[in-house]
């Protein structure tokens, strides 16, 4: 282990003096400053992009990741209950391990699964979120071009004015024992003079516990067979994230971003309710903590390199009393550590003309208390060459990605080692005629190997697993205007797709959340279409109207063998039909917003029969908020939300009811 990471400390300060040399006579330059990036338009992206800010956020009714992104089209969020249930997220029929997730710039990966759980991320310190069906940042960590989608979360940066600290308190409750507070410190250490060095911090420390004990009906039968009114069981959480951050400007050239997070969490794991049976025991209990610095410094007028570096450190424990072998019971733990070194440099030889070289080292492995284990390890070298021109009418962007493994294991046979290239291409094209007017289009080829449990778990790893390739295309069209007097703003989108998959990975629960079945389905076509809506009026000053809606039609079905009983059915818990809408109305005194989630019939299994059909669902919220400036000292700000206004038990995942009416309250006191 020494030796590699010797070997990636190595590379990287090589790595960097070789770019830092490039021209040592230009020391600063005036006028350019790295403390923020110009947002992009999603009207004019390659890619399809859909964004929504901390103050979206804050109207909403929401409490985790999870709760934003079902409002996002294309997305389908794979939700087992309650506030503490598993919350994994798939986007336009790709598995949940084609879904990058980034935070603040750096990927957060999980070695042995492959799988985000959403439910870990909260929404107090998130300035931004966004979507993105591809990549149109060419200057991203490679990992991050390693997937067919993207979700990029950007938590909050301190800005001082008078004050050199804020603090800001929440407080939540709600029904079913929930109650979460949190606090957010930033602090301002050293004040930037003359353009020179300066030095913030931000601490944000959020608790979150449930009972989960919310009231379901079990239907013995037919919808007029006999019933029950059960409570959910084992659904508890209890949970806690810590997040600090460094925040360092040496220059109007050079700047650096620390930060350490840490999350620790024990739930239960409820089960699937089968007929009478609602009893289980099963306990989940996970911590991970990682460090991670982003370094960018600007070295000459066009030319840029940056530095990321990571340690992860995950643990997991499930235990199951009542399990039936000769112990009695099941204690399995797991250990991984990842080690992540990405450096990156863009040269920019022309004005309309970006160039960009991004290498990746990332070496991770798997231990486990388990007698016999593999104790797999994976080396990856991912290196992405990408070029971006971007003229008055025209944008387009090319990269190809090569991905490098090697695997190996103390005990047993290892994965076969890879190598692979992939292309992708997009561009975006403004016709003369018109400046609201766009058309755009994008492909991409993405390679994924299966991840560790998917080929080494003991109760469901495969390890015939074959690994995914797939290809992606994109065709759409954007459209965004401004009327009287940009009072009145209209935003749309429409995007048609076309995704094959060959070898695709499913994993589909079984006995519990833990327990799953990993299959290759030999091939999958995914047609769809995403459309999104954004209308913005402003009646009169302080009074606004926002609406926004997006619809998702994805046919996934499965193309393996003509002579299967499988053969052109849907693939499992992929609606061909769902969508979202919410309508804000923003007044002096309260924020009123109504959301509405929907998603048509899905199937528990690959055969698409009555058996395994699951019901479409829809589910209302109302939230009321706002915050209040006292004096330009004090904020002081509430939030009530009702969810699941019709108290209908449906089903995201089989035999895991949903949730019924809750409510959640939220108080804020902030000092800036």
């Amino acid at each position: 282990m020494g030796k590699k990471l010797l070997f990636l400390l190595v590379f990287s300060l090589f790595f960097a003096e070789n770019f830092a040399q490039i021209d040592t006579s230009v020391q600063f330059l005036e006028g350019i400053s790295v403390e923020g990036k110009a947002e992009r338009s999603a009207i004019s992206t390659t890619v399809p992009v859909q964004t929504i800010t901390q103050a979206d956020i804050q109207t909403m009714p929401a409490v985790l990741l999870s709760d934003v992104l079902k409002l996002f089209s294309g997305i389908v969020i794979k939700d087992y209950g309650g506030v503490g249930g598993m919350k994994t997220v798939s986007m336009r029929g790709f598995g949940s391990q084609h879904t990058a997730i980034s935070y603040d710039g750096l990927p957060v990966t999980d070695c042995q699964t492959g799988q985000i759980d959403l439910s870990k991320f909260s929404l107090e310190n998130v300035e931004q979120i966004s979507v993105n069906s591809g990549t149109d940042d060419i200057f991203l960590p490679a990992r991050l071009f390693a997937a067919a989608n993207l979700i990029q979360i950007r938590t909050l940066r301190p800005k001082f004015d008078k004050r050199p600290f804020h603090i800001d308190f929440r407080f939540l409750g709600g029904s079913f024992g929930l109650w979460s507070p949190s606090v957010l410190l930033e602090n301002r250490i050293v004040k930037r003079r003359n353009n020179g060095f300066s030095l913030s911090s931000s601490l944000n420390i959020n608790y979150l516990q449930s009972d989960g004990r919310y009231p379901f009906t079990i239907y013995y039968g037919g919808d007029n067979d006999s019933t029950s009114l059960e409570k959910r069981s084992n659904s508890d959480v209890r949970s806690m994230n810590i997040e600090g951050n460094l925040f360092f400007t040496f220059d109007y050239t050079t700047q650096m971003d620390v930060k350490f997070y840490y999350y620790q969490a024990e739930r239960g794991l409820p089960g699937a309710v089968i007929f009478y049976n609602t009893h289980s025991r099963q306990r989940l209990y996970d911590q991970n903590a990682f460090g991670q610095v982003h370094f960018l410094k600007h070295f000459l007028k066009n030319v840029d390199y940056q530095l990321n570096a990571k340690f992860n450190y995950a643990y997991e424990r499930y235990f199951d009393p009542d399990y039936l072998n000769a112990a009695g019971f099941v204690d399995n733990r797991y250990f991984q550590r990842e080690y992540y070194l990405s450096n990156g440099v863009s040269y920019r030889p022309h004005k309309i003309v970006n160039l960009t070289l991004v290498n990746d080292l990332i070496f991770g492995n798997l231990t486990a208390n388990l007698p016999n284990f593999i104790l797999p390890s994976r080396l990856q070298v991912l290196t992405v060459l990408s070029a971006a021109v971007d003229t008055r009418f025209v944008q387009a962007k090319a990269a190809l990605l090569h991905t490098g493994v090697a695997n190996w294991a103390k005990k047993g046979a290892a994965a076969d080692n890879v190598s692979r290239f992939s292309p992708s291409a997009g561009i975006s094209i403004r016709p003369m005629l018109s400046q609201d007017f766009h058309i755009r289009a994008f492909y991409k080829n993405i390679f994924r190997l299966p991840t560790f449990n998917d080929l080494y778990y003991n109760d469901f790893g495969n390890r015939d697993l074959r690994p995914e390739n797939t290809h992606q295309f994109d065709l759409g069209l954007t459209y965004a205007r401004s009327f009287l007097h940009k009072k009145i703003g209209i935003s749309i989108t429409v995007d048609g797709y076309y995704n094959r998959v060959k070898d695709k990975i499913v994993a589909i629960p079984s006995r519990n959340l833990f327990t799953w079945m990993m299959l290759n389905f030999g091939a999958v076509k995914i047609a769809g279409m995403d459309a999104n809506l954004v209308f913005d009026y402003e009646i009169i000053k302080q009074l606004k109207i926002n609406i926004v809606g997006s619809y998702s039609l994805q046919q996934a079905v499965d193309v393996t063998d003509p002579k299967s009983n499988t053969y052109r059915h849907q693939i499992p818990y992929t609606p061909l039909h769902s969508g979202s809408a919410s309508l804000t109305l923003s007044t002096p005194w309260v924020d009123v917003s109504y959301t509405v989630v929907a998603a048509g019939k899905r199937y528990a299994l690959q055969q698409n029969v009555p058996a395994n059909e699951l019901k479409p669902y829809s589910d209302h919220s109302l939230a009321l908020a706002k915050d209040f400036d006292v004096k330009g000292k004090v904020v002081l700000g509430y939030k009530l939300e009702l969810l699941n206004l019709a108290n209908r038990h449906y089903e995201i995942v089989r035999s895991y009811p949903m949730q019924g009416r809750s409510v959640r309250g939220t108080l804020r006191i902030g000092i800036k």
